[in-house]
């Protein structure tokens, strides 16, 4: 499963933006964008609120799906997680694939 940063990341490129569109798209800045790209800033509730509402899903659907540990300090996993996680990243593949697209209505 992607970092948020990478989620963010892929979301974007899919969609054919730039960092400078899709902060003008959420109506933030370009360097916040960059920010929460490379890993430097935390997203905000607030951001993560604007992403969910133009790419048309609930914002709680985006963050129970994003994490922040490096996949070589992943401790064993129960059966259940293992199971979350890969419902975590098929949900992040149609986040990429699918719902990113409707980012360029807002171009």
């Amino acid at each position: 499963m992607k970092t948020f940063p990478e989620l963010i990341k892929d979301i974007r490129k899919e969609s054919g933006l730039t960092q400078g569109q899709l902060a003008s798209v959420l109506g933030v800045s370009k360097i916040l964008v960059s920010m929460i790209e490379s890993g430097q800033k935390e997203a905000s509730k607030g951001f993560v609120i604007k992403l969910s509402e133009k790419l048309g899903v609930h914002p709680g659907s985006i963050m129970p799906f994003a994490f922040t540990l490096p996949a070589t300090s992943t401790p064993k996993l129960s059966l259940i997680e293992k199971e979350l996680i890969n419902l975590g990243s098929k949900f992040q593949n149609y986040l990429i694939k699918v719902k990113s697209q409707k980012l360029n209505d807002y171009v």
